[in-house]
């Protein structure tokens, strides 16, 4: 959870952080980008690039490191939660294990030639723990969540398909189709209202998002050059993957039953 850096400094990951709070790894990304100035005011993150081993041959993938204070500022943007809470203590408590770590191994008395030695030895091997820990996160985290990383690696915008096309596949009208996602807590809708010219009236505008735990069934589709959502957020459509679909069609299958 909590890794030596090569300056003798502790830090986690946004592997880490996505991991042990059930969060997409993009998601994590896309959030340290968005506070990346506050982050570093406080702390500092480094970006890097790192291999992975995908179905489909070695990959790589960007993964931000976090020092202690940017990690503790960050959590406090992620949703709070169970899950988040008992990550922050854990985290915490890793930081404080590993400085407590780092001291001792400071406190080794050498001397000389065998100071210099023992430096490169300890730091050859904090870098070796630390990479194979990162290693076996990345493992783990694509055998937990194989769909979430097909998801995200695989499937493009071309593959995504509309809630109208869905619904007509599934002989359902897409209002009705939205209705039911909504009852069933798959997704959710927040409104706005903004001025029409074109109407010359104040118009409601509708936002679909995805719950937290179906995200491999719908992406977000950002729309840059809409007005913005309740004056600051981007606006998006919300659109549904290819497993999204087939996990409709069971939910539609199974309400008409």
């Amino acid at each position: 959870m909590v890794f030596a850096g090569s300056d003798g400094e502790p830090f986690t990951t946004s592997l880490v952080i996505a991991a042990e709070t059930g969060n997409e790894h993009r998601a994590v990304l896309q959030l340290i980008r968005k506070h990346l100035a506050d982050l570093n005011e406080v702390g500092r993150v480094a970006f890097q690039m790192r291999p992975f081993e995908t179905p489909g041959g070695t990959q790589r993938r960007e993964i931000a490191e976090l020092d202690e204070p940017s990690a503790a500022l960050l959590t406090t943007n992620l949703k709070g939660c169970p899950v988040v809470w008992d990550f922050r203590k854990r985290l915490v408590a890793g930081f404080y294990a590993m400085r407590q770590q780092l001291a001792v191994r400071a406190a080794v008395p050498y001397t000389g030639p065998e100071l210099l030695a023992a430096a490169v030895l300890e730091s050859q091997k904090m870098i070796e723990q630390r990479d194979a820990r990162i290693h076996q996160l990345e493992a783990k985290a694509t055998a937990d969540a194989p769909k979430v990383t097909y998801v995200d690696m695989y499937v493009t915008d071309a593959d995504l398909l509309s809630f109208s096309t869905v619904a007509s596949t599934n002989n359902i009208k897409e209002a009705s189709l939205r209705e039911l996602l909504i009852a069933k807590d798959w997704i959710y809708v927040q409104s706005d209202s903004r001025w029409s010219e074109k109407k010359a009236k104040k118009v409601i505008r509708n936002r679909y998002s995805e719950k937290a735990d179906k995200k491999r069934y719908f992406r977000r589709v950002e729309v840059h050059d809409a007005p913005r959502f309740r004056g600051s957020e981007v606006m998006h459509t919300l659109k549904i993957t290819p497993q999204g679909a087939e996990a409709i069609a069971r939910l539609v299958a199974k309400a008409a039953a």
